[in-house]
């Protein structure tokens, strides 16, 4: 983790080609659901953070301000550098700049195998969970109060 380096990028970026591929192959490629994935509706109006291991992209998440709620969407890390503290440490960079922009909340739905991740990183389990339209993934909803 010490040789990853934390940047806020636009989706205009030349890192968000990578970024786009890393998403595709973590959140849908295995899921067969989806074939192709570049850009979404929330990517213009998205705050994107990237984890860089000598200037390639490893991690990714980003944050969308709704009404004071900071929703948390496509949160990944490349298989290579799971279980590193890269996730975590991306959280809590969201937070920071979170509360910089009056966010109360962060909310973000949790596949069942990452909830536990979640947890650890102070969100807490709300409601029932549910299946994505988009992933057809069972996903726990979760939430972080920002102090």
């Amino acid at each position: 983790m010490n040789n990853i380096t934390y940047e806020f990028i636009n989706y205009k970026s030349k890192e968000f080609k990578e970024v786009s591929e890393l998403r595709f192959k973590i959140l849908f490629k295995p899921y067969n659901k989806i074939h192709k994935y570049d850009y979404d509706e929330l990517d213009y109006s998205s705050i994107h953070l990237v984890g860089l291991d000598k200037g390639a992209v490893v991690a990714y998440s980003r944050m969308t301000n709704y009404n004071m709620n900071g929703k948390m969407t496509n949160i990944v890390v490349s298989e290579k550098y799971v279980g590193k503290g890269i996730g975590i440490e991306m959280l809590k960079i969201h937070k920071i700049k979170a509360k910089e922009f009056g966010v109360i909340c962060l909310y973000l739905n949790a596949r069942l195998d990452t909830i536990n991740f979640y947890k650890k990183a102070g969100f807490q389990c709300k409601g029932n969970i549910f299946i994505s339209e988009k992933s057809g993934l069972a996903l726990q909803p979760m939430y972080f109060k920002i102090n």
